[in-house]
């Protein structure tokens, strides 16, 4: 019988209300401490489905993550904005690795975080946003509880991250490697998009108006990987996350993801991750 793994949505955190953590059903989940949450639902190497959009604070301790491809590295006074249906894996993380979290349903207009956005903040940043997860959480512990205040806050919050990182972005953008960086992301954003059907660099070079060469050696410049790394970096995690979460046979998962044959699937799944997809799936 296939191992059936729990998305990483509210429900799976709605018996953690406690003194540094509180949920309130669909409308929010909010942790002020959040090593508790990760002890009991997070594993290195494990990728997960993020249903509702999440804002992660770390306040303490290293971590290396992977969100929708991209490769990040969280340390203090880094935060993290996760947008609906984002795909979350942990490489690895430090004993200290600690942060502060909420959720909610959907992005204002004013805030369109589209996209994972890592902002590195200053000391009045980070202090400022300390405040906001403060009067969040004390907003939604008060009796009678407010959820127009409550939304306030978060969408008050969010509009101050979408500053700084439209800040960050626009020094980014002035640097040497600027561009490069703008194509990296929009090659992302492409992977995100089509690479469960577009196997090949011709197709994302075309969409990009670029030879193949040229966005091929952007890609290798901006990030170290080449295209095709890439594009099975992606395919692995979608390949681990169908294994993972649904109860398809594994023909049906080749067959989504574009192979040939289950047999081609398999061997591409083992030469990258050193197991058969069933192994993996059994794990």
């Amino acid at each position: 019988m296939t191992k059936k793994i729990e998305n990483l949505t509210l429900k799976v955190v709605q018996n953690l209300n406690g003194d540094e953590n509180k949920y309130l059903g669909d409308n929010l989940f909010i942790a002020m401490n959040a090593r508790k949450v990760g002890k009991l639902f997070l594993q290195t190497h494990q990728p997960y489905c993020v249903d509702e959009a999440r804002v992660l604070r770390v306040i303490s301790g290293h971590a290396r993550s992977n969100v929708n491809l991209q490769s990040l590295h969280l340390r203090p006074q880094t935060i993290v904005v996760l947008p609906p249906n984002s795909i979350f894996e942990i490489e690895e993380f430090d004993e200290d690795f600690n942060i502060q979290t909420f959720s909610f349903r959907s992005l204002p207009p004013e805030t369109p975080f589209k996209q994972c956005a890592l902002l590195q903040l200053n000391r009045d940043d980070w202090q400022l946003t300390g405040k906001y997860f403060d009067l969040i959480w004390h907003t939604a512990n008060r009796q009678p509880f407010s959820q127009p205040s409550l939304r306030a806050l978060q969408s008050a919050l969010l509009m101050e991250l979408h500053l700084i990182y439209t800040k960050e972005t626009a020094e980014l953008r002035q640097r040497p490697l600027g561009r490069q960086q703008e194509i990296l992301h929009h090659f992302t954003a492409l992977l995100n998009d089509h690479a469960a059907r577009e196997h090949s660099i011709a197709f994302y070079a075309d969409r990009l108006c670029l030879t193949p060469n040229y966005l091929g050696a952007v890609v290798r410049n901006a990030s170290g990987l080449t295209v095709m790394q890439w594009i099975h970096r992606y395919i692995i995690q979608q390949a681990k996350i169908q294994l993972k979460y649904s109860d398809q046979a594994i023909w049906q998962i080749a067959e989504t993801l574009n192979f040939p044959n289950p047999s081609f699937f398999s061997k591409f799944f083992k030469r990258h991750t050193g197991m058969t997809p069933a192994a993996y799936r059994n794990s």
